[in-house]
């Protein structure tokens, strides 16, 4: 337990997530907001919250609140971040930090100018297959990394209603999905030097699949995809001048690493872990807070800008328009 007291914006499901991981943790969580009628209160209950609030930048303002996660819709992190920083309350903001690279670099300006610490929640940054497979390249295993193929694709409800499907809350799947995969490529490949994007769109304005295929650094290739119409194995190949390395699915939180060469399995790393995968980038949030960093090392603010701008050209290609943008 680090000591930092910890406030929720937001009462979904993935703050709920949180709120079990901070608890298994041994953090404190001293409050919650929603703008949902009844919703903090009701959140407070089931998580026993002492301070259950009626807006999400009351938590922020909070003096006994040292840390925020921001588990809003995508279309409100912006200004869920800058509420933050404004108080001077470090923030963990659930991916994508904004809805466009603008936002998200003027948010991450004014934190750093500021010296408020903010990070963009990429959890499967910190996972530990991500630090195996670092290990597994580094050592040269494979040799020089070639070519990565990556899906995250899901069948979900088409329902007009669902957040994922409604544009005004930032939804789509590249926003959604797609920024594993292309997470993953931009680590191990650096950005891309050209890329080819197509989409299928909804009739709400938002994708509901999209396919990369892009060229990096020294001739590497990344083949990307992800969506919500169909149920695929969710791995990653991570391909090189002699071998490869597979991410059994769902690859974002891989469950173990397969080394090949040719088509013989040379060696498998079993990379589970015990509790909720969160922990992770809980410990690093606090390992930092307490150094008095205003980034992440390990997640940088150049890395997440370096994304959100990719993420705005496949967009651009593919005629997905936020109002933020």
């Amino acid at each position: 337990m680090s000591g930092l007291r910890w406030g929720i914006m937001g009462t979904g499901g993935i703050a709920a997530e949180m709120a079990g991981a901070l608890r298994a943790a041994g953090s404190q969580i001293v409050a919650v907001g929603s703008a949902r009628p009844g919703a903090a209160s009701a959140f407070a209950e089931e998580w026993d919250i002492p301070m259950p609030v009626g807006s999400h930048r009351e938590v922020a303002d909070l003096d006994d609140v040292d840390i925020v996660y921001v588990a809003t819709s995508s279309s409100d992190h912006y200004q869920n971040v800058l509420d933050c920083v404004s108080a001077g309350t470090p923030a963990l903001c659930e991916k994508p930090v904004a809805l466009n690279a603008r936002d998200a670099a003027h948010m991450l300006e004014t934190a750093s100018d500021n010296g408020v610490f903010v990070m963009e929640a990429m959890w499967m940054r910190f996972l530990p297959f991500f630090a195996e497979l670092e290990t597994i390249t580094e050592a040269g295993a494979i040799g020089e990394v070639t070519s990565i193929q990556a899906d995250l694709t899901y069948l979900a409800p088409q329902d007009p209603s669902r957040r994922w499907m409604r544009r005004e809350l930032g939804g789509g799947s590249l926003l959604d999905l797609g920024i594993y995969p292309l997470t993953l490529a931009h680590l191990l490949l650096g950005p891309p030097e050209e890329f080819a994007a197509l989409a299928r769109l909804s009739d709400t304005g938002v994708d509901i699949d999209t396919r990369v295929i892009s060229h990096h650094r020294d001739g590497a290739t990344a083949s990307l995809s992800c969506g919500f119409t169909a149920d695929t194995a969710n791995e990653a190949i991570i391909a090189g001048t002699e071998g490869r390395i597979r991410l059994h699915g769902p690859f974002q939180n891989s469950p173990r690493l397969s080394i090949e060469h040719r088509d013989e399995v040379t060696d498998v790393r079993n990379v589970t872990y015990e509790g909720h995968g969160l922990r992770f980038e809980i410990a690093e949030v606090e390992r930092c807070i307490a150094a008095g960093r205003v980034e992440s090392p390990i997640r940088p603010h150049a890395d997440t800008l370096a994304v959100m701008r990719w993420m705005d050209a496949i967009r651009a290609r593919c005629g997905v328009v936020y109002d933020a943008d």
